[in-house]
């Protein structure tokens, strides 16, 4: 069995080093998803850095690197949102062994490029029923078919793992 760490709940992530918050994103953006799914997030993590020449804190948080209390109402991924910050501790502090374990390995053989990306080049990614529930049916312009709000651009789709639909930009 490996040992992995707990997430540290009384830094803010912004502190985290690389692994450690790719790990965390990992786990509170695609818990329950399969490996390849969690694979793919850590991934589009990398993809981003690389293409956007950005650390991956900033990819993650933002350019001032901080997840809470940065007056922005939304971050790159949602998970580290200021609204979100009493469950993202809550569902990191309880996170089982198993799903820890995963979310460590994807973050892991994404960052080190250990395994094969399953969504080769993707740089964003959703889940397109919450998506659409969320924002009253349509998708953001990024995943929009552009004559049709309601449907992803299918000519952006790259993979579609578990919930996740991963696109090209």
């Amino acid at each position: 069995m490996i040992s992995t760490p707990d997430f540290p709940l009384v830094a803010d992530p912004g502190q985290w080093d690389d692994l450690t918050l790719t790990a965390g994103t990992i786990l509170l953006e695609s818990e329950g998803e399969p490996p390849e799914g969690q694979l793919a997030v850590g991934s589009v993590i990398r993809w981003r850095a690389e293409c956007w020449k950005q650390a991956i804190r900033q990819v993650i948080l933002g350019p001032e690197g901080r997840a809470y209390g940065d007056d922005k109402a939304f971050e790159a991924f949602s998970a580290w949102n200021d609204d979100y910050k009493s469950m993202a501790q809550a569902r990191l502090s309880s996170a089982t062994l198993a799903s820890r374990e995963a979310a460590w390995k994807a973050a892991a053989a994404a960052l080190w490029r250990l395994l094969p990306d399953p969504a080769p080049g993707a740089l964003f990614y959703l889940n397109a029923a919450l998506t659409l529930k969320i924002r009253n049916g349509t998708f953001p312009a990024w995943a929009a078919d552009p004559s049709n709000r309601g449907k992803l651009n299918a000519q952006k789709v790259i993979a579609v793992i578990g919930r996740h639909t991963f696109m090209a930009a």
